[in-house]
Formats: C-alpha cells, sequence, structure tokens
C-alpha cells in the first residue's frame, strides 16, 4: 500500500509539473465573421475561346 501512495504521490507531482501558468489562455475570435470574402477575379484563367473559322 505504501507503494501505490508513493506513486501516486510521484504522477501527482510530474503533473503539478507539467503545467504552465504563464500561458495566456486562448480566446475566441470575436470579430466579424466574412461569409463573402473578395475574391481576385484577375487570379482566375480566362476562359478558352474557339478561333472562328473563315
Amino acid at each position: 500500500m505504501k507503494r501505490f501512495f508513493s506513486l501516486l504521490a510521484l504522477a501527482a507531482g510530474l503533473t503539478l509539473g507539467a503545467c504552465d501558468n504563464n500561458i495566456e489562455p486562448m480566446k475566441a475570435n470575436t470579430g466579424t465573421i466574412n461569409k463573402n470574402p473578395q475574391v481576385d477575379h484577375a487570379a482566375r484563367p480566362e476562359p478558352a475561346i474557339a478561333p472562328q473559322s473563315q
């Protein structure tokens, strides 16, 4: 039983040692969400046009 408590104390110590309280908590992006972003139409390839036969 003494060994169990030793392992439990070791696990608790390692768990607390792994905690880092210096990191700021994550925050959700509360800005407005742009559901229709601007699209650069110049970046799209132009459609191919078949040459006119004479």
